[in-house]
């Protein structure tokens, strides 16, 4: 059924879902790894509201953003000056505008040692998490033996790295980067949702707040609540989402798709006709 979605448009995809009240689930190609690109910020932003409730980390603690901070994009990370913003804030810029930036502050306040330990600790045998977005960039210079992520952006720019050397690096090696599973990504969902109430309500309003991506909402009946978080790469595009039924059903979705060819819109549109699929079957 997935492939009917793909297949014609030269795509292919690994996708998800699953019911959030009895953890029944069912996909295609759900146990194989793929690349999560910003969707890791989803992983950084629980462990980052899980260390506030427990009194780990002060969500008003004022972050200094300086010129070695910026990875240019959107919000902080594409700021013209310095700026000073709570990390509460910097957590929500990661999530609703996928803010890298704020995603290497936050990533920097919680620990490497603990975004990385979190997969064990939730039981997700498929996912492993190296770091965030910075860690991501400086491993693609030095695949590319250029000396930083600065000279990186200027190489990028300019054009005279080619999408196939792009794509040799780290970055699109599930070996070499932040990785999971369309499976591991809904239990994931699961968990956050079903877990502590105030945590579960702020992960829920920072996904529902997602101004990028969208992509699995475009078929979403109008009754449906979405929330999302997308990420991309040439070759990649990712969206999780979990949608919420007025009649009580909730269904998280993963849903990974790897397009071959510039119709990266149309592929956008069968990722959210297999979402809607994907709700129907588990359903019935």
């Amino acid at each position: 059924m997935i492939e009917d979605f793909f297949a014609p448009l030269g795509a292919r995809a690994h996708v998800h879902v699953r019911d959030l009240a009895d953890g029944r689930g069912l996909g295609a190609g759900e146990d194989e790894p793929v690349i999560l690109v910003s969707v890791v910020k989803l992983f950084i932003a629980w462990e980052f509201r899980r260390q506030v409730a427990e009194g780990l980390v002060d969500p008003a603690a004022p972050v200094r953003v300086t010129a070695a901070d910026r990875l240019g994009g959107t919000g902080t990370a594409g700021f013209l000056y310095d700026a000073q913003i709570s990390v509460w804030d910097l957590a929500a810029l990661m999530m609703e505008v996928s803010d890298n930036s704020a995603a290497d502050l936050v990533a920097r306040r919680i620990g490497l040692g603990s975004l990385r330990s979190l997969p064990s600790r939730l039981g997700l045998k498929g996912t492993r998490l190296i770091g965030s977005p910075r860690t991501i960039l400086e491993d693609v210079a030095k695949d590319l033996g250029i000396a930083g992520i600065d000279a990186l952006a200027h190489v990028l720019d300019s054009g005279s790295v080619t999408t196939d050397e792009l794509r040799a690096t780290s970055a699109w090696d599930p070996d070499r980067t932040n990785v999971s599973t369309p499976a591991d990504l809904t239990e994931f969902l699961r968990q956050v949702w079903n877990g502590p109430a105030a945590v579960a309500a702020d992960m829920r309003t920072w996904m529902r707040r997602q101004l990028t991506g969208g992509r699995l909402s475009r078929l979403a009946p109008s009754e449906v609540e979405v929330h999302g978080r997308s990420g991309s790469l040439p070759g990649w595009l990712n969206e999780v989402a979990v949608w919420e039924w007025p009649d009580g059903r909730r269904h998280a979705l993963a849903v990974f798709a790897r397009p071959t060819r510039g119709n990266f819109r149309e592929v956008e549109l069968a990722m959210s006709r297999a979402a809607l699929a994907l709700t129907e079957a588990i359903s019935e």
